[in-house]
Order: C-alpha cells, then sequence, then structure tokens
C-alpha cells in the first residue's frame, strides 16, 4: 500500500520541480537592451507619432547611451545630454534630454521594448502603444 503512494509523491515532486524550472525561465531570460545600446553610436531609422512618419526630423542626429545612464545626441558638432535608464522587470527604457529642440524632445519619454534585433531595437510608446514607435540602428 505504500509503494503507490510513494510512486505519486515521486511523480508529483519531479513534474512540480519542471514545472517550476520552466516558470523560472520567463524572469531570468528578460530581454535587456542596455547590453546593445551601450555598444557604439545609433541613428533614429524610425519614428511615428499619430500614425504619421516623422523620421526625417532625426535625421543627422547620433545617439550614444553611456553605460553611466547619460544620453548624448549629437547633430553637425552640437552635443545635447540628457539621461536614460532601462527598467528590465517592465522592460521599459526612459529618455530625457535636456534641450528644447522639438525632434528631440518626442524622444523624451517611457517606452516600451518591442524587439531586439542584431542591428537594431525597436521600442513602442508606452502611454498610447499605437500612437508612437520609435526603432533606433547601430552605426
Amino acid at each position: 500500500m505504500k509503494k503507490p503512494i510513494l510512486l505519486f509523491a515521486i511523480k508529483f515532486s519531479v513534474i512540480l520541480y519542471f514545472a517550476a524550472c520552466t516558470g523560472i525561465d520567463k524572469y531570468t531570460t528578460a530581454i535587456s537592451a542596455t547590453p546593445h545600446v551601450t555598444k557604439g553610436a545609433w541613428k533614429v531609422n524610425l519614428f511615428t507619432e499619430a500614425k504619421n512618419d516623422r523620421s526625417a526630423d532625426f535625421a543627422g542626429y547620433t545617439l550614444i547611451f553611456e553605460t553611466s545612464g547619460k544620453i548624448i545626441a549629437s547633430k553637425n558638432g552640437e552635443k545635447i545630454t540628457g539621461n536614460w535608464a532601462e527598467d528590465d522587470i517592465l522592460k521599459r527604457m526612459t529618455i530625457n534630454l535636456d534641450t528644447n529642440d522639438p525632434a528631440l524632445t518626442k524622444l523624451n519619454n517611457y517606452w516600451d521594448l518591442s524587439k531586439v534585433g542584431k542591428s537594431g531595437l525597436s521600442f513602442q510608446n508606452t502611454k498610447n502603444p499605437s500612437d508612437s514607435r520609435l526603432q533606433i540602428t547601430s552605426l
């Protein structure tokens, strides 16, 4: 009588163990933008606002994301600095550039990371995902 209960307990323990390990993988293999954006310079490849393509507003700008949390946007020798941060749990990046430039102020937002590729990253506006999209490409 004890043998079937023991076998059931062992099977149940094995199933529970594998179920727990599978659930943990969701949290330990999260996609992060930080290892990508901190390597080199980036350009805005795509920026849409209210479904209108505004990518041309960012022509000539180069973005550098430093590991210290500083971001530098440069164009024609002019440098604009600010801060950036990533929340790995929410998969969200915050950009805050210190500028009055109408194009660059559009980047000042919370961006949900939607895709990580070999040469680029895609984001969506967290307030209204259908409103704004941002895609950056490495140079």
